[in-house]
C-alpha cells in the first residue's frame, strides 16, 4: 500500500501543494522559488494532490529519473493520472518497451531531421510576430508564444489549424479542468481526434509530416503499429501545445524583469543560440513525477511500492550544489553544467523533442529580438499563471519598444 499521511514522521511533512496553491496564481514561478529558498530538505512528503512525495536535491532527481526499473512513469500526472488513454508513448513505456521506442523514433525526431524544419518555424514566426507587434495592448502568451510553435506544431502533425482554439480547449481542460470527469472529457476527445487523424494518414499518405513519418519507420525491419502511432501522437499534442509556449513565456518574463540581458541580446541575436539552454534551466517549469514500481530506500526513506514522487524541475534545476549562483543568467555556463538541467528531465526518459524545442525557443527568439528594442511588464495589467504538472502563465503582458 502506498505511503500513508499519518505514517509520514513529522521531520519529513511539508505543506506544498504545487497545483492549487494561491500564490501560483500570481506568480507561478516566483512562487516556487520562494520554496527552494525556504526549503533545506532533499525529500518531504506533501497530503495534496493524492498525496506525494516532492524531490528538492538535484542528485535525488537524478538518482530517480535514472533509475526506470525502480521509478516507473505510469502514470503521469500531479496527481497521478490513471484514468487518462492512450498510454502516452514513450513516456509511460516500461524499460524494455522504452528502448524499442526510442530506436524507432530517433530517425524522426534527430537534430538532422529537425534541422530541415527551421525554415518553416521562421516563416512562422514573422508571420505572427509581423501582424502582432504593433498590436496594443500585446498578452505575450495569448499572441506570440502560444499561436507560433502551435501552429508550427499543427502543420508538422497534419492537424487541421483552424481547430486550433478547440485544441487550446482540450489541452488547457486535460490539465487544468476543475473536475476529474472534465479532465477525462478534454482528454477523451483529445484522443477520438487523433485517431481519426492517424487513420486518415493510413488510408491516404500526404507523404511529409510528423504521422507520416512515424507510420513509416522503420528499424530493421521493424514499424510502429497504428495505437502506437496514437499513443505516440497523443503525448506530441499535450507536449506540442504547452511546453514550448511556457518555455517563451516565462524566458520573456525573465527579459522583462531584466532589460540589460535583453539589450545584450537584442543588440546581438545570435548569441540566442549559445544561450537557450540557460534560458531552460531558469525557466524550467513541467513537475516531472515517477510511480515507485516496489518498496524502495530513498535517501534513507522507505518509500512504498505506488507512491508518487514529484520533482519540480524550477527548483532542481537550480540546484545552488550543481549550478553556481543558481539565480543568475549565465551563458558561459559550461556544457557539462548545462547539460544537467532538469527542463527535459533526464535518464531514459528524457524528452526526445528536445531538439524541436530547442530549435522553436531559439527562432522565435531571434525573430522578436530582431524587431523589438525593449520589453518590460505593462504595470496597467495583471499576470496571471498556473501550478499543476506543467507550471507557467495564462497572461503575460507586455509593453515594447520596436525598432525603428
Amino acid at each position: 500500500m502506498p505511503t500513508q499521511w499519518s505514517e509520514v514522521p513529522q521531520d519529513l511533512r511539508c505543506d506544498l501543494d504545487i497545483v492549487a496553491d494561491p500564490a501560483l496564481v500570481g506568480d507561478p514561478q516566483g512562487c516556487m522559488l520562494d520554496w527552494l529558498a525556504k526549503e533545506h530538505r532533499a525529500l518531504a512528503y506533501t497530503p495534496h494532490n493524492g498525496g506525494h512525495w516532492i524531490v528538492f536535491s538535484h542528485a535525488l532527481a537524478h538518482q530517480v529519473l535514472c533509475n526506470a526499473r525502480d521509478f516507473g512513469s505510469f502514470p503521469i500526472g500531479v496527481p497521478a493520472n490513471y484514468q487518462q488513454r492512450p498510454r502516452l508513448i514513450p513516456l509511460e513505456s516500461g524499460p524494455d518497451e522504452h528502448r524499442r521506442y526510442r530506436r524507432l523514433l530517433l530517425p524522426v525526431f534527430n537534430p538532422k531531421v529537425v534541422q530541415t524544419m527551421e525554415h518553416a518555424v521562421r516563416q512562422q514566426a514573422r508571420a505572427v510576430l509581423d501582424s502582432t507587434l504593433a498590436k496594443e495592448p500585446l498578452d505575450f502568451l495569448a499572441d506570440i508564444a502560444k499561436p507560433i510553435p502551435t501552429r508550427v506544431f499543427a502543420e508538422q502533425m497534419g492537424l487541421e489549424t483552424d481547430m486550433l482554439p478547440q485544441f487550446y480547449e482540450w489541452e488547457t481542460g486535460f490539465y487544468r479542468a476543475p473536475t476529474a470527469e472534465e479532465r477525462m472529457a478534454c482528454g477523451e476527445n483529445i484522443a477520438a481526434y487523433l485517431q481519426e487523424v492517424v487513420l486518415g494518414h493510413q488510408a491516404q499518405s500526404g507523404g511529409g509530416d510528423i504521422v507520416d513519418l512515424l507510420l513509416a519507420a522503420e528499424v530493421e525491419g521493424e514499424r510502429l503499429a497504428p495505437e502506437e502511432v496514437h499513443g505516440i501522437a497523443y503525448l506530441l499534442f499535450l507536449a506540442g501545445i504547452d511546453t514550448v509556449a511556457s518555455m517563451l513565456s516565462l524566458t520573456m518574463l525573465q527579459f522583462a524583469r531584466n532589460p540589460h540581458q535583453y539589450a545584450a541580446l537584442h543588440e546581438n541575436p545570435d548569441s540566442i543560440a549559445a544561450s537557450i539552454d540557460e534560458f531552460l534551466r531558469l525557466n524550467a517549469f513541467i513537475s516531472l513525477n515517477r510511480i515507485c514500481e516496489r518498496d524502495v530506500e530513498l535517501a534513507g526513506v522507505l518509500l512504498r511500492k505506488g507512491d508518487n514522487v514529484v520533482i519540480p524541475s524550477a527548483i532542481t534545476s537550480r540546484d545552488p550544489g550543481v549550478f553556481p549562483e543558481p539565480g543568475a543568467f549565465n551563458a558561459e555556463r559550461s556544457r557539462t553544467e548545462l547539460n544537467q538541467h532538469h527542463a527535459f528531465g533526464a535518464g531514459a526518459h528524457k524528452c526526445i523533442g528536445l531538439h524541436l524545442a530547442k530549435l522553436e525557443v531559439r527562432v522565435v527568439l531571434e525573430e522578436f529580438c530582431r524587431r523589438v528594442k525593449a520589453v518590460s511588464l505593462d504595470p496597467t495589467r495583471q499576470m496571471a499563471g498556473h501550478g499543476g504538472t506543467t507550471m507557467g502563465l495564462d497572461v503575460l503582458p507586455i509593453t515594447i519598444e520596436r525598432v525603428a
